[in-house]
């Protein structure tokens, strides 16, 4: 209902004011026309223009209602998956580069081998021989043997007790510390991680030199240092954690 009385109202409106303009035309162009012709100009053009518009706009009308709806039959377009963060792909490409050095140290598989051929009489000849002494060595180095066993079983994952020790980038560490996969601290996009984990599978440099902490962020991981200064750290770890001289963050 609101709408028809809106379209009267438009129209009504359209044809006064073509009807004025014609008019005024009329009087200021048409005036050798008969005065049939100017009354049939003045009345018919506005009719003519008034049509004409609102056939126009009626066309728009129903554009405008067949796009909305082919828009709404669409299916809803899936959410883009979340890029990886610098952060994540820095972790990422150290961690891929572990694992690639530790493959290349690893013997070749499949490899066949075959064992020399060896006189066995003699060997159990240099054997016989050879026990005494070795038993000897044996005895000496018992504790060295225990200890060693000790400390490869001491390699963990996770919290280290003070009684045990973990091994890191070759290097022995007392307990009291965190070693393994730094878990996440939060899920609201900046994927921020556990920073007293020390993550095995980062690089590690040979020997660490920045004592002073120089390389260091402002508020510093394990995940986030760099190789050297991981290095360093853990140097300082292994070497009992009483040297003043480093600053370990």
């Amino acid at each position: 209902m609101m709408s028809s009385i809106l379209k009267f109202l438009r129209i009504t409106l359209f044809l006064v004011l073509y009807f004025f303009l014609c008019m005024v035309f009329v009087t200021a162009m048409l005036q050798g026309w008969p005065v049939g012709g100017q009354m049939l100009f003045a009345f018919g053009v506005p009719v003519i223009l008034v049509w004409w518009q609102e056939k126009r706009r009626s066309r728009k009308v129903a554009a405008k209602a067949q796009a909305e709806g082919s828009s709404e039959k669409l299916p809803p377009r899936p959410e883009p998956a979340p890029r990886p963060s610098a952060y994540d792909k820095r972790i990422e490409r150290e961690r891929e580069r572990t694992r690639e050095a530790n493959a290349s140290k690893e013997p070749v598989a499949g490899q066949a081998y075959s064992p020399p051929k060896q006189d066995y009489a003699e060997i159990v000849q240099a054997g016989k021989s050879a026990a005494p002494a070795l038993a000897a060595a044996a005895q000496r180095n018992q504790p060295s043997r225990v200890a060693s066993s000790a400390s490869a079983r001491s390699s963990k994952s996770g919290w280290v007790p003070s009684n045990e020790t973990a091994s890191v980038a070759g290097r022995a560490i007392g307990g009291m510390v965190y070693v393994g996969t730094p878990p996440l601290l939060n899920t609201y996009g900046y994927r921020d991680k556990c920073r007293a984990y020390i993550d095995p599978s980062l690089s590690v440099a040979r020997s660490g030199a920045d004592k002073a902490g120089e390389g260091m962020p402002y508020w510093p991981g394990y995940s986030d240092i760099s190789p050297q200064c991981r290095a360093t750290y853990l140097d300082w770890l292994a070497s009992g954690r009483n040297d003043a001289s480093y600053n370990p963050g």
